[in-house]
């Protein structure tokens, strides 16, 4: 059984191409028989394999798939990742749904692996996945950088209070609203500079967020903090991550994880 809101989200997507309706497949015989296969064209670290086969076997439960590799693996240019067998109009209502999955889990999954890989010394230090997303794309992608090692900052705004900059212009008492929000939850504050940032020590949240601090400001910020958790995003990328995996430094949070996508080139062939 897949989770129920991963089969919300396949049959949402098959429904917006319009599966139930394939004017092209309508012209193939209904009985014609046929074995297909996925195929990587390029090299990559595959994710999104039971996404997969959940979509081959919602548009037909009669579908045989036989999956040649395992999620999180390294597969090379040219390897054969599953081979699908039967009605051939199954298989073709069912590609570009199956393929939209696996090109953009994948491509998300690879470079989640590219980025833990460059500060793979850094123990410490844990990367993050942000809201930034596709929209109505969050669960497969969320789940494809969790898969990968990068968990979520927040997965929505009901799993913890994040005070940005455009909330605290409109909050007027900002010690007692941090006070009481402590009661009952985990409290993340946004500093967009390090004599705010030093303000924010004093009132015990339990983590602050560095936004477009250089390299050079969080060493001195670091100076100060201590025990403070510390968590610093904006402007960071594959060439620029080492500099800001610094000792002391407890997250990375990176948006173009799940925003600046580059699918991977994955088709499927009939046989």
């Amino acid at each position: 059984m897949i989770k129920k809101e991963i089969n919300a989200h396949i049959t949402a997507a098959l429904k917006e191409d319009g599966y139930q309706n394939d004017l092209t497949a309508k012209l193939v015989d209904n009985n014609s028989i046929v074995t297909a296969k996925i195929i990587a064209k390029e090299s990559f670290y595959i994710y999104g394999l039971n996404w997969m086969k959940a979509v081959f076997l919602k548009v037909d439960k009669n579908l045989k798939i036989s999956v040649k590799v395992k999620d999180g693996s390294y597969v090379k240019n040219k390897t054969v990742i599953a081979r699908i067998s039967g009605k051939s109009r199954s298989i073709l209502k069912a590609e570009r749904t199956v393929l939209n999955y696996l090109q953009t889990m994948s491509g998300v999954y690879d470079n989640c692996m590219k980025y833990r890989k460059k500060i793979s010394s850094k123990k410490g230090i844990k990367i993050l996945h942000t809201r930034k997303t596709i929209p109505l794309m969050r669960l497969p992608l969320s789940e494809a950088c969790s898969a990968a090692g990068c968990m979520p900052h927040r997965y929505s705004l009901s799993d913890g209070i994040l005070l940005k900059e455009n909330h605290l212009k409109v909050i007027d008492n900002l010690e007692e609203i941090i006070f009481k929000a402590k009661k009952t939850n985990k409290v993340i504050v946004e500093a967009k500079s390090l004599s705010f940032a030093r303000k924010i020590i004093k009132l015990g949240v339990d983590r602050i967020l560095l936004d477009n601090f250089t390299p050079k400001q969080i060493k001195l910020f670091l100076k100060d903090s201590k025990k403070q958790k510390i968590e610093v995003s904006g402007s960071i990328n594959l060439d620029n991550i080492k500099q800001y995996a610094i000792d002391g430094v407890n997250f990375i949070s990176i948006g173009s994880l799940t925003k600046n996508i580059i699918s991977k080139d994955i088709s499927l062939l009939i046989e």
